[in-house]
């Protein structure tokens, strides 16, 4: 089977990705969550063929794994590889669905609480940025800058920049910038470090800032 991800560079037994290496951690809920997504828009088939493709380590997540829990980055990373080529989709766009979803089901209730109490969407993006290192303990997200059109966000400091979790970052990008309030937000990785740039920036594009007057 043939890995896309950065991590393919010293073999792990059992992984389809035979190079993944252990880097930073992660909570259990995004990979839960991808899952969850899989069967949802895909049936419960496709979830088994892509779980069975998996390491053990995974498959073993997916049985036993609880949302709160850490755990290695790459599990992460080698279930949206393996989803990727099952479902046959191109390149980046399941990574991408999937953030989205996980952005909906983690910040629906924050979203709507803080809303009720802050008028400003730069207020609750710069709110939910400083919430990174509760999913994920390496790494920063950062608010480069925000106006009326659009926002640039910045994540910096990670140890194996991936293309495909950055996909999943892109869709997170979109669904949060709804959720605070921007109106048809599209979300555009516009430097990757998995690609080659020095940094990853999105952008983040909207018109116009709802309750922005």
């Amino acid at each position: 089977m043939t890995c896309w991800s950065f991590y393919c560079a010293v073999p792990i037994e059992g992984s389809p990705c035979p190079g993944m290496t252990v880097g930073m951690n992660v909570k259990a809920q995004a990979l839960l969550n991808a899952i969850s997504w899989v069967e949802e828009h895909h049936g419960s088939a496709a979830l088994s063929d892509v779980i069975r493709r998996c390491s053990p380590a995974v498959r073993e997540r997916f049985i036993s794994g609880i949302a709160i829990e850490w755990h290695p980055q790459h599990e992460f990373i080698e279930f949206l590889t393996v989803a990727e080529q099952v479902l046959g989709k191109p390149r980046g766009q399941v990574s991408k669905a999937i953030g989205a979803e996980g952005a909906r089901i983690n910040t629906r209730s924050m979203a709507k609480r803080a809303v009720m109490y802050v008028a400003s969407p730069e207020f609750l993006l710069r709110r939910i940025a400083s919430l990174w290192s509760q999913f994920n303990d390496q790494g920063e997200m950062r608010i480069l800058d925000i106006n009326e059109r659009e926002a640039h966000i910045e994540l910096a400091g990670l140890p194996h920049p991936d293309e495909l979790f950055c996909a999943s970052i892109t869709g997170w990008c979109e669904v949060i910038g709804e959720a605070v309030g921007f109106d048809r937000p599209r979300s555009e990785h516009v430097s990757c470090c998995a690609r080659g740039d020095a940094q990853c920036v999105w952008r983040v594009a909207f018109t116009p800032v709802r309750g922005d007057a």
